[in-house]
């Protein structure tokens, strides 16, 4: 599996895991019913403690991205993956919303700000 940790970040290990494995659902490198390490695997590929995998399983079985089957291990969620869309969506409102603060800490008006916008669609073709 993929996943990149940065230790330097200030953001948890076992959150980095979680958002990089919605992530690899919400770009399709991951699909519902595709199975995921085992704890012991993934910890030893990242050479990180277990409990920490075992963590990010469990808040991805919480939020339902991923489904635990007893003896079998654990699965990408036909639950996540059908609801892709709408995390999509989500994150690019944060990413938007994230945006526009930073525009507006620079001194932009919303005015100013939509004019961008719009300048960006135009020249995009959007």
């Amino acid at each position: 599996m993929n996943i990149k940790l940065n230790t330097e970040s200030g953001v948890p290990i076992y959150l980095q895991i979680i958002e990089q494995i919605k992530n690899m659902v919400l770009c399709g490198a991951m699909k519902a019913g595709d199975q995921l390490p085992s704890v012991r695997d993934l910890a030893v590929e990242l050479r990180i403690n277990p409990n920490t995998v075992a963590r990010a399983y469990r808040e991805l079985q919480h939020e339902e991205v991923i489904d635990s089957r007893w003896g079998e291990g654990n699965f990408i969620s036909d639950k996540f993956s059908g609801s892709a869309t709408l995390e999509k969506k989500k994150i690019i409102r944060e990413s938007l919303k994230n945006l526009i603060g930073q525009a507006e800490n620079y001194g932009l008006t919303k005015t100013e700000i939509k004019k961008i916008l719009s300048e960006f669609f135009t020249e995009h073709d959007l």
